[in-house]
């Protein structure tokens, strides 16, 4: 019987990567076609907070991912920095929950790049490396936070991953629950991101008001799956920008679970990476 060899490239993941440079355009193209229908104002039960429908059907799908242990997937990402906004990013992800472990590998931009974050390793720092003439300097470590790390990123790699994701969307609804801002909830049952089928939840509100972050908020969850796989959130209107401006955007797609991530997935010493 041959022992399979713990570090073998993930064959999967090479086939995908040639696929990233057009899914990131489907998807961001997509999510604006698949909602160009109309959307169903979710209606409350007597008593019910309007925001309490959608925060049920977020929980059900919040429910769905504590059966993951681990996942790979194609991880693309949006999102504004200061006031510039960043290039989209994609790269493939490897993320186990406990210990917390993540490795990504970057397709667009930044070609090659590899970041590993195993917590309770590595002095709980980021490991990073470059490609061409900046990869000379080899692999660097950074704290997560840190202004190095941080630099085309809103959050942390500590806070990237699907449950957490929603986790923060959960948060978010919960909190703006205890505020009177005329919310106004709609339901997309039958949405389209690329080709996956999807159910829509879009929270909105007519004016800005204190503890209110994002004018409008969209979570896209996997019909076949109940996964979550995609968060847009929406900036005020401005005299400047009329229309609500997309501040930030995180799509989970060709997610695999429980694919049985070990240790040496998160191994900079994996002969599979260029560590």
């Amino acid at each position: 019987m041959v022992k399979q060899n713990r570090y073998q490239p993930d064959n999967v993941l090479a086939r995908q990567a040639k696929k990233v440079a057009t899914i990131a355009g489907v998807l961001t193209l997509a999510a604006t076609a698949c909602l160009s229908q109309v959307g169903t104002l979710m209606a409350a039960a007597p008593n019910e907070h309007k925001l309490d429908p959608a925060i049920r059907l977020a929980l059900q799908s919040y429910e769905t991912t504590s059966e993951i242990k681990d996942f790979q997937a194609t991880f693309i990402k949006r999102e504004k920095v200061g006031r510039k906004m960043q290039a989209t990013h994609t790269m493939q992800i490897k993320f186990r929950e406990k210990p917390l472990s993540v490795y990504l590998n970057f397709q667009k931009p930044h070609t090659g790049r590899e970041v590993i974050y195993f917590h309770g390793r590595n002095g709980n720092q980021i490991l990073a490396h470059e490609t061409g003439i900046k990869g000379l300097v080899g692999t660097v470590s950074l704290q997560p936070n840190s202004p190095q790390a941080m630099d085309e990123s809103r959050y942390p790699i500590t806070t990237i991953g699907i449950r957490k994701m929603l986790y923060q969307i959960l948060k978010q609804w919960k909190e703006e629950r205890q505020i009177e801002a005329g919310v106004s909830v709609k339901y997309f049952p039958d949405a389209k991101l690329g080709n996956l089928q999807c159910k829509v939840l879009q929270t909105s509100y007519p004016q800005q008001k204190q503890g209110i972050r994002f004018q409008m908020t969209r979570l896209y969850i996997d019909k076949a799956t109940n996964l979550p796989v995609r968060v847009e959130q929406y900036d005020w209107p401005t005299r400047r920008n009329p229309k609500p401006e997309l501040v930030e955007e995180y799509t989970y797609t060709n997610i695999r679970t429980n694919v049985g991530l070990s240790d040496a997935d998160f191994d900079p010493k994996n002969p599979a990476y260029n560590f």
